[in-house]
């Protein structure tokens, strides 16, 4: 019997960045959520797709729309990938909403937008593969939110030096990084200091 719990984890194995969906209902109003099925298609035309569940309240909505936009979300838009991953809640409260040239509502302080019109949607199983042509994009310095094994992660830029021995010391011992497998990784704090300092150094450079 194909164990479906085991096939999800594995999949989880699979590193992948997190995107919110937007579009408009028939009536005009906002709709949005997060996937991270999102994947690109082609360079000419350029063409992207993303998945959603054929359980989604959204489904007919996503339909029925002649465009729509992929938001793939920086690293600091964790709360926002959570907001819209919330079933039955108003996910536009408090934002301030404006489309993007293509017609789907605009989210701001992403990594990168795809503005799409819809083009073809297909079924695959459990659900509907929604392929857009690209018409309009953005993209920032953000580095991206990312996603692995059920838990959010971010892009960890390689070492280009050493850390003086007296430095790393000091870092362990101010709970910043810890040992794993063999490497040294920064801990949750760790991450939360670096994150700080990066807003600092955007800033600044503003």
């Amino acid at each position: 019997m194909f164990d479906k719990a085991a096939f999800r984890n594995a999949l989880g194995s699979f590193v992948t960045g997190v995107t919110i969906v937007t579009a408009r209902d028939p009536d005009g109003n906002p709709i949005g959520l997060t996937a991270n099925s999102f994947n690109s298609v082609s360079l000419d035309p350029p063409m992207v797709l993303w998945s959603l569940s054929l359980d989604s309240g959204n489904l007919a909505a996503f339909r029925d729309a002649q465009s729509w936009a992929v938001h793939v979300l920086a690293s600091e838009q964790q709360d926002m990938s959570d907001r819209f991953a919330r079933r039955g809640a108003d996910k536009f409260a408090g934002l301030d909403v404006s489309d993007g040239p293509e017609g789907a509502p605009l989210i701001e302080g992403c990594a990168a937008r795809f503005g799409c019109c819809a083009r073809f949607e297909y079924e695959g199983g459990d659900h509907a593969i929604f392929l857009g042509e690209v018409v309009d994009f953005d993209r920032s310095e953000a580095d991206p939110l990312i996603y692995h094994g059920g838990r959010y992660g971010r892009v960890m830029p390689p070492a280009r030096e050493a850390l003086d021995p007296q430095d790393h010391a000091q870092l362990v011992a101010a709970g910043l990084l810890r040992e794993s497998g063999g490497k040294w990784v920064l801990t949750g704090q760790g991450e939360a200091q670096l994150a700080l300092l990066q807003r600092i150094a955007r800033d600044s450079s503003a």
